[in-house]
């Protein structure tokens, strides 16, 4: 008897075990850098640590950054490594425009994973960011954070960067310029080309002043008695 509970009391705890070890993440996750993640790195994301044990502040830059699209979707890997209700895929997620984890607000799941998947693997997830949102976060002020859970529980942090907008802002000055710049060729030739009429015309009246009197002199001379004879 007394072994017999032995045994039940080891398999319990074997079990409690393996359901406090896994069981879903995201990937890429926050903390886990230049490999897959484990079973051991699944967390519990909850209201008072949204990315479980990790620390966001030391993780944030050096973390791979999923890249958000222009319509502010992005695509998540999202594996468990337990079958069933517990793996589930399905996930509810938080996005955080600051990277801090303090100012977390509610994103759209558009594509979501298996509640309740018959075997280990992965599914994509898409998710899109509140209209307008803007990241902020990191040190290149373009980083956001998601807190992903799955609907057993588990998840873990991603961090998302979204793409800078100054090359958009620097060619709409470039073509303002553009536009401007043949009115004011226009308006500085104007000018230029009323200038060179002036002279022309001053240079004919002198012209015609000059020749009047010489040739009414000699007519008068030649029609004089005195110089006639």
């Amino acid at each position: 008897m007394f072994s017999k509970s032995i045994l039940a009391s080891v398999f319990l705890l074997a079990s409690m075990a393996t359901q406090t070890h896994a069981h879903a993440m995201p990937s890429p996750a926050l903390g886990v850098v230049g490999r897959a993640v484990t079973r051991n790195d699944v967390q519990r994301p909850s209201t008072q640590s949204p990315c479980g044990s990790i620390d966001i502040a030391s993780n944030l830059d050096k973390s791979t950054a999923v890249p958000v699209e222009q319509d502010g979707s992005v695509m998540l890997n999202f594996t468990n490594f337990n079958p069933g209700a517990d793996g589930s895929r399905k996930v509810s997620v938080l996005v955080d425009p600051t990277g801090t984890g303090q100012k977390f607000v509610a994103a759209n799941v558009t594509t979501n994973g298996d509640p309740a998947p018959k075997t280990d693997g992965s599914d994509q997830v898409k998710i899109s960011l509140p209209t307008g949102m803007k990241c902020t976060g990191g040190k290149t002020g373009t980083l956001c954070l998601l807190s992903v859970k799955s609907t057993a529980g588990f998840g873990a942090c991603s961090v998302v960067s979204q793409a800078s907008t100054t090359s958009e802002s620097g060619s709409g000055s470039g073509s303002e310029s553009s536009v401007t710049s043949p009115a004011a060729t226009k308006s500085a030739a104007a000018p230029a080309s009323t200038s060179t009429k002036k002279p022309c015309n001053s240079k004919r009246q002198r012209r015609a002043v000059g020749t009047r009197a010489p040739r009414a002199m000699r007519r008068g001379l030649h029609e004089n008695p005195v110089f006639a004879a």
